[in-house]
């Protein structure tokens, strides 16, 4: 099988396993990293400084071995937003005066997520656990990354549910959007079914917990595969088979 497509992530913001910079940083780093990202997307107002931190994102998004098609799965869901937002300063400002606070706000909201999301995509939730648990309790800690990484989940669940509804009939194609019978069958048929998934895959996720023993305890371990896979390293080279010599000792 071609190890590119071994490495092939199927839905949005999927973890990836790759050998990349930013794959081998630190959690905490990443995390930092992404955060000032964020905030730096939050207060650029003109056009230089905002094409400057749009090339930064990429680049960092890229750096993490992403690719384009990535890059499509993940973002795609904000063409909806765009052309709400851009109709919506249209219809508040007018033309040509709506357009570029319009387009500004729109792609300020899409790379304010890209560096969220090459967390997401580059770092394991035991990573991302170990990096803050002197700082945040467990239970929060379980809590939030487990909240992120059901991010892929409810993306596949919504692609599922939106193929399945539109062939039953449903109108929710993007030509439809401009329609009212468009935003009528989008909550009957994709909002009410994902808060009925929500609640039983949440029921489900407390009940697997439980069953573990989460919180029986108040201190806990962390599965990491890294540690684990140095631990047997040594092992094996500190366990040495008995010499000839020595056995014929012992007999």
């Amino acid at each position: 099988m071609n190890r590119k497509n071994i490495l092939k992530s199927d839905y949005a913001c999927q973890y990836r396993a790759a050998d990349s910079p930013v794959h081998r940083l630190p959690a905490g780093w990443k995390m930092l990293l992404s955060t000032v990202l964020s905030v730096c997307i939050l207060v650029t107002r003109e056009p230089a400084p905002l094409l400057l931190i749009t090339a930064l994102c990429f680049a960092y998004y890229f750096f993490a071995g992403l690719t384009l098609s990535d890059l499509w799965r993940d973002t795609r869901i904000f063409l909806i937003q765009f052309c709400i937002l851009l109709a919506l300063f249209l219809y508040q400002y007018g033309y040509p005066d709506g357009i570029w606070p319009g387009v500004r706000t729109s792609i300020q909201i899409v790379l304010f997520f890209i560096p969220g999301i090459v967390f997401l995509r580059t770092t394991q939730v035991s990573s991302m656990m170990k990096g803050l648990r002197g700082i945040v309790p467990h239970r929060v800690l379980f809590l939030l990354f487990t909240s992120l990484r059901f991010v892929p989940f409810f993306a596949r669940e919504t692609q599922e549910i939106t193929m399945a509804q539109r062939l039953r009939g449903a109108r929710l194609s993007p030509c439809d959007i401009r329609r009212t019978v468009f935003w009528r069958d989008l909550f009957s048929c994709i909002i009410l079914p994902l808060l009925v998934r929500a609640l039983k895959t949440a029921d489900e996720a407390a009940l697997s917990a439980e069953a573990r023993g989460m919180g029986a305890r108040k201190e806990r371990t962390y599965y990491d595969a890294r540690e684990l896979e140095r631990y047997l390293a040594e092992s094996r080279e500190n366990s040495h088979p008995p010499d000839k010599g020595d056995s014929g000792k012992l007999s």
